[in-house]
């Protein structure tokens, strides 16, 4: 059962992450890893509220629409899949992930995980960090700036495989985008960057 929440925004602080960083891979980036591996689902409907793990889900609309993604990605034309984010760092209350494809292996995942406490969330975000340091391929980028709390970005090359994530930490919410099939050009990183930006936006005050 989806456990209600008493509100889906939050305040900022004013916060910005230290240079360090811009030297850990993104809770985006390990999102993308895993949205590499994870099969297409033709009915991703059926899916929108079945977990694997017993966290609770999220409602959709604390996600970017699907025309918000195409606007800057429009190769990306039909999602297969939303649920719960297996990958969320430490203990999230809820979580909720959609993943949209396109042609030549195109894809571009949005994560939002809520926790228990704006503590809680920072002490995940940065266990996110810790962890993803030994991620071989990865090679840091520009944490987008002026976006949530804290944010950070980098990309993970292994083989033909680029993922880019970008990861911000907003209040108790921790949001992540990620591409997949697309390469670390300034303008898919700008792009990423504004998508991650109106991702944040959603679970902010307005």
């Amino acid at each position: 059962m989806e456990q209600p929440t008493k509100r889906y925004r939050v305040r900022r602080t004013g916060e910005r992450a230290s240079l360090a960083i811009l030297s850990v891979i993104s809770v985006g980036v390990l999102l993308a890893v895993g949205c590499g591996q994870q099969s297409a689902q033709p009915d991703a409907e059926s899916q929108q509220d079945v977990t694997t793990s017993g966290t609770n889900l999220l409602p959709e609309h604390v996600l970017v629409a699907s025309d918000v993604v195409q606007n800057y990605f429009p190769e990306v034309d039909h999602q297969t899949t939303t649920g719960e984010n297996a990958n969320a760092p430490g203990a999230p209350e809820a979580t909720r992930m959609v993943i949209y494809e396109g042609g030549e292996g195109r894809k571009v995942t949005i994560s939002v995980d809520q926790y228990p406490s704006p503590d809680a969330a920072s002490t995940a975000f940065e266990q996110a960090i810790d962890t993803s340091e030994v991620v071989q391929g990865f090679a840091p980028l520009p944490a987008p700036p002026n976006v949530g709390d804290k944010s950070f970005a980098g990309m993970v090359t292994q083989g033909a495989d680029t993922h880019i994530g970008y990861g911000a930490l907003a209040g108790e919410y921790i949001v992540g985008v990620t591409s997949a099939g697309y390469p670390a050009t300034p303008e898919n990183s700008a792009k990423l960057t504004d998508l991650t930006r109106e991702a944040v936006a959603k679970v902010e005050p307005a």
